[in-house]
Order: structure tokens, then C-alpha cells, then sequence
């Protein structure tokens, strides 16, 4: 439960305690001619607050606007106090974004968290995994923890009981969440969750490949599938065509003269083939290291020094210079072997360029006649259908294998609604307490001295084909539910009957209920004969495990006057003992000591 909430940095009004039972936050009209009304002081804050300790998205949106920025520029902080198996934790965090948030049981001595490691940390905590069937899948603390703590923007986009939660969730998830709170198994209800997201992307891959085809041949894909067998025939077709394609008579001897000049051509690039290798070996040759011929010398003549001496008249020098005569005449004769291969390689590139040309020539003779036309026509139509052909195939290939895909998933769906409908008769005598349970909050606490017939809480297996749905409806009822009070009645008494259900069954959960605006448009006496109902289940219980239902109320909405006790009844508790935190309509009252704009 929820023990203390207060600040190191004097950033609220005072420290509020809290205590087991019912806990009222109450605005109060201060008189004062510089009021400002009792809308903004402080009661939805103070909840907001709670809800950012427990790392609450929307808390902090609304902590991170413009006028909260003194939050961050005086350092201001928060701390939180709870207690969980008379165990006492503190969470403290500052109002920047990106800052760590610190946690431990001792305040001098808090480690630091990053935001998702937390969530960690307070799952383990809060929601535990009691039983192998009853889980959520996910990192899901703060969807959970949505329904523990609503704060007046979230209860007025509230219309349905069941949509406690802060995103647009799908029905199924809907069902797993409050399945989960209901304690009733959801294993096979987060199966079929991701079996229909599954089948769904397979679906819409489908889809989408149909329309691409749809989109490039102008055919469904049942009429696709019946005109490959004419595109496969057609590139048949085509392929034989080319390969027994001949020029007709008319023609004959342009083909004749193209064949040899293509024959003319070939030879000439052999022949240039050769010469050119000829010539790169030649300029290879010039590359003699005079250095190494030297020492080549030197040694030869050592050795002829020493085994004739005075025999050899010539010097060292002498021996160079005749070396250096040497590859002068040798450069010589590669410089003219070389001029000579060079002209012989223009000459023959000029042939095959005259060749070329005069082939171009006999092509573009065909080509004005007409006689290519067809063969290139031929050829590109190949292509095209080619190309298509074999695009297509794959996406209709991927299809069908989408298609098995689907036909799998749905034998396994039909399989997991089975499992979900035996489960829910399995746990009748669950649902039947609920049941029992929701009756006994309408006569209570809401219908007392009015009819509640036609006012009821089940779960009604019902069978479907559609994917999209469940297995079974989730029912909430009560009559005259389309006025606004009744509607906020229906989410008050669902609310309550997941919480005290819980309570009672000592599941470990969180053992606080936080209710902000829920009771804007309900009446008086209803308010009255809820909270003293709730007051009455909190005796009885006690001794067995206590809990927090924390309210937020103005003066005006839960003030009984005396001449009107009598019909509207009074409090079964000393209401004045119950407020844990009380804000007016003048700055030095409000929560942060202050009036925003």
C-alpha cells in the first residue's frame, strides 16, 4: 500500500500520509475574494504524481509542459513510500527527462534505475507471476498498473469498463489484460492473440502481392493464374521462331556478304591480337637494369683477372663501354622492330575499321528494307513477356505459399478458440463468484432503493468464425446505462469488483484503488452508498489483508447537507478522518504553492 508522498525540495505543500481504508482527497472553497476555483489546486495532481513514481507515460507528458518547467530549473524532486509484506520501499525521482530514477528500502541508500529496468523491478514487485496459466507477455507493468491509478483525464475518455487501457488496444488484448485481473487463465487467449496478428500479416502480404499483380497485368490473380499457360505457349512460341529465323530469298546475298565480312573482321583481330602481344614483349625489352649488368661484368672479369692476369688487356672501363655499346645498337634495332610491328597494328585496326563499317553498312541495308524488324520485334517481346513472366511467378509463388501458411493457422486458431471455450466452462464456478460479487456491489452500493433488474456482470462463450473476435463476450450491464451517470456507474462497480475480488482472494497485486473524477455525474446518495460500502468490505476483510481505495473529491460533490441526510444518508466513518489531503482555491493552499495561468 501506499504510504507516504513528499518532497526533499519543499516543492509541496505539505507531506501526505496515507492510510489503509478510504482515503479522500477533497478541494475546499476558500471564500476569498482573490479565489480562483477549486478546478487545478492540487487533487488530480497529487494522483499524477503517485502515477510518476510508478513511471506513469502520460504523467510525465503532462509534468514535461511549459508550466511545470520550474519543476526542473528549482531541482526539484519526489519521493514515494510504500509498503509491500510489511516491507518499506522508496522510489524517488527529479523531473528531467532522461534522469535516472532512484529505489531501495532505505532513503539514505537508494540505487539508481534507467526507466525500463525499473519497470523490471516493480513488475516483480507488484505483479508476480502467481500462477503458470494467469500472465501477461511483455514488459506490461504500466498497462497493468492503469487500472490501479486513473486520474481525471483518463476516466473522462473512459466509456467502456473494459478499456482501462491508455492505447488504442485491440479487443483481444482487452480480454488478456482483464482476464488477468479477473485471475482466469489467458494462455491460450495470448495465443490466439499472436496466431491472428500472424494470420493478419499473412493476409495483408497476400493482399498486397494480389494487388501488385492486379496493378501490372490488369487481372485478378485467379485470371493470371489461367493466362500463364497462353504467356508460356507464346514464349514457345518466340523462342522457336528465333531459333529457326533464315532471311528470305531477296535477301540472301546481303547475308552471304555479312557472314564474310564477319569472318574478314574475326581474322583481322586475330591478327591484331598477335602483333600487339609482339610489340608489348618488344617495350619490355628496354627495360634492362644497367646496375645488375654491371656487377655481372665486374665478376666475369675478376674471375678472368685471376685465373689468365696479364692475358686480358682490356680495363674494367673498356668492358663497360663495351657493354654500353652493346645495348645502344640493341635499343636500335627494337626502336626500328618496333616502328615496324606499330605500323602493321594501324594498318590492320584500319581494316577491321573499314571491315566494320562496311558490315554497319549491309545491317542498315536490312534494317530500311524491313528484314530486322521482325527479329527485333521478336526479341523484345521475348523479353518483356520473359521478364514479367518470371516476376510474377515468384509473387504468385510466394502467394500460395502465404495461402499454406493461412490454411495452417487456421486449423491451429480453430484449435485455441476450442481450448478458450473448454477453459471458460472449466472455470464457471470463478465466473459465477464475479457474478455474485457485481450483484452485491449494484444492491449495496449504487441500486440501493431502485430496481436493479437487467443489471449484471458475465462471460458468455460465443462461438465465431471471425478472427477478429473472441470466443466469448465480456458483459456489463446495468439499466439506463446511456445516461453519463449510469455509464461512470458501470465502470465504478466493475472496477470494484476486479479490486475487492482480488483483495479477498489475497492475490499479490497492488492493494490500492485510485478513483479521480469517476463520480463526476453520479448523485450524491450513489457516492455516498458506494464509499460506505467499500468502507464496510474494508471491515470484514481487515483482519485478513487491508487495502486503500483513494478518491478525489470538491467540498461540493461529496458534502451531505443537514437538512438533506436524511434522504441522501450520511458517511458509516469519520469522513473528516479520512481526508489525507485537502487543497483550496488560493495559491498558499494549493499543492505546489502557486496558481498557474
Amino acid at each position: 500500500m501506499i504510504k507516504r508522498l513528499f518532497s526533499n525540495t519543499g516543492l509541496l505543500l505539505k507531506d501526505y500520509k496515507f492510510h489503509s481504508g478510504i482515503n479522500i482527497i477533497l478541494g475546499k472553497y476558500s471564500g476569498k475574494k482573490e479565489a480562483t476555483g477549486v478546478n487545478g489546486i492540487g487533487k488530480s495532481t497529487l494522483i499524477r504524481l503517485i502515477d510518476y513514481t510508478f513511471l506513469s507515460d502520460s504523467a510525465q507528458k503532462i509534468f514535461s509542459n511549459k508550466k511545470y518547467d520550474f519543476l526542473r530549473k528549482d531541482e526539484h524532486d519526489i519521493i514515494l513510500e510504500f509498503e509491500i509484506d510489511n516491507r518499506t520501499y522508496f522510489i524517488k525521482r527529479d523531473f528531467h527527462k532522461k534522469s535516472d530514477i532512484y529505489f531501495g528500502t532505505s532513503l539514505n541508500k537508494l540505487d539508481g534505475f534507467e526507466k525500463t529496468d525499473f519497470k523490471t523491478v516493480l513488475t516483480n514487485l507488484f505483479l508476480p507471476v502467481e500462477k503458470d496459466d494467469v500472465f501477461f507477455d511483455g514488459n506490461k507493468f504500466r498497462t497493468i498498473f492503469d487500472f490501479f491509478i486513473k486520474d481525471d483525464l483518463d476516466n473522462q475518455k473512459r466509456f467502456d469498463p473494459l478499456n482501462f487501457l491508455k492505447y488504442n488496444a485491440s479487443v483481444k488484448e482487452k480480454a488478456i489484460y482483464n482476464f488477468f485481473l479477473l485471475n482466469l487463465p489467458t494462455k491460450h487467449l495470448i495465443n490466439y492473440n499472436e496466431q491472428s496478428k500472424e494470420y493478419e500479416k499473412f493476409n495483408t502480404a497476400i493482399n498486397t502481392a494480389e494487388e501488385k499483380i492486379k496493378i501490372e497485368t490488369g487481372k485478378s490473380i485467379q485470371e493470371y493464374k489461367s493466362e500463364r499457360i497462353n504467356i508460356d505457349q507464346r514464349i514457345i512460341l518466340l523462342e522457336n521462331s528465333l531459333d529457326n529465323y533464315h532471311f528470305i530469298e531477296k535477301y540472301k546475298d546481303i547475308e552471304k556478304q555479312l557472314v564474310e565480312v564477319t569472318k574478314q573482321i574475326n581474322t583481322k583481330l586475330t591478327e591484331y591480337n598477335s602483333l600487339d602481344n609482339k610489340l608489348n614483349k618488344i617495350r619490355e625489352s628496354y627495360n634492362v637494369n644497367q646496375n645488375i649488368e654491371t656487377k655481372e661484368i665486374r665478376k666475369i672479369y675478376n674471375e678472368v683477372v685471376e685465373n689468365f692476369g696479364n692475358q686480358v688487356a682490356k680495363t674494367l672501363d673498356e668492358v663497360i663501354d663495351f657493354k654500353n655499346n652493346i645495348l645502344a645498337n640493341r635499343k636500335k634495332y627494337l626502336i626500328q622492330k618496333e616502328d615496324r610491328l606499330q605500323k602493321a597494328i594501324n594498318e590492320v585496326l584500319n581494316d577491321i575499321s573499314n571491315l566494320e563499317t562496311k558490315r554497319s553498312n549491309f545491317y542498315k541495308s536490312l534494317d530500311e528494307k524491313g528484314a530486322l524488324d521482325s527479329v527485333k520485334n521478336t526479341y523484345e517481346e521475348l523479353i518483356i513477356e520473359k521478364t514479367d513472366l518470371e516476376r510474377n511467378v515468384q509473387v504468385i509463388k510466394q502467394i500460395d505459399e502465404y495461402q499454406e501458411m493461412l490454411t495452417k493457422l487456421n486449423v491451429t486458431i480453430s484449435e485455441v478458440k476450442l481450448l478458450i471455450s473448454q477453459e471458460l466452462k472449466k472455470f464457471e464456478g470463478k465466473v459465477d463468484e464475479l457474478r455474485k460479487l457485481f450483484i452485491d456491489i449494484l444492491k449495496n452500493a449504487i441500486f440501493v432503493d431502485e430496481s436493479y433488474d437487467n443489471a449484471y456482470f458475465d462471460i458468455v462463450p460465443k462461438p465465431t468464425a471471425n478472427r477478429k473476435k473472441l470466443p466469448f463476450d465480456i458483459e456489463i450491464e446495468i439499466p439506463k446505462a446511456d445516461a453519463l451517470g449510469q455509464s461512470r456507474l458501470k465502470i465504478v462497480a466493475y472496477d470494484l469488483m476486479v479490486f475487492l475480488y482480488n483483495i479477498v482472494n489475497d492475490r499479490k497485486l497492488p492493494d490500492f484503488l485510485i478513483h479521480d473524477g469517476v463520480f463526476h455525474g453520479i448523485s450524491l446518495k450513489t457516492r455516498i452508498n458506494t464509499i460506505n460500502y467499500v468502507y464496510h468490505k474494508y471491515l470484514e476483510n481487515a483482519k485478513h489483508k487491508q487495502f486503500q481505495y483513494i478518491m478525489t473529491f470538491n467540498e461540493d460533490e461529496i458534502t451531505i447537507p443537514d437538512d438533506k441526510i436524511k434522504e441522501y444518508g450520511n458517511f458509516d466513518f469519520n469522513f473528516q478522518d479520512s481526508i489525507v489531503a485537502e487543497f483550496q482555491d488560493v495559491a498558499e493552499k494549493t499543492i505546489f504553492k502557486r496558481i498557474f495561468g
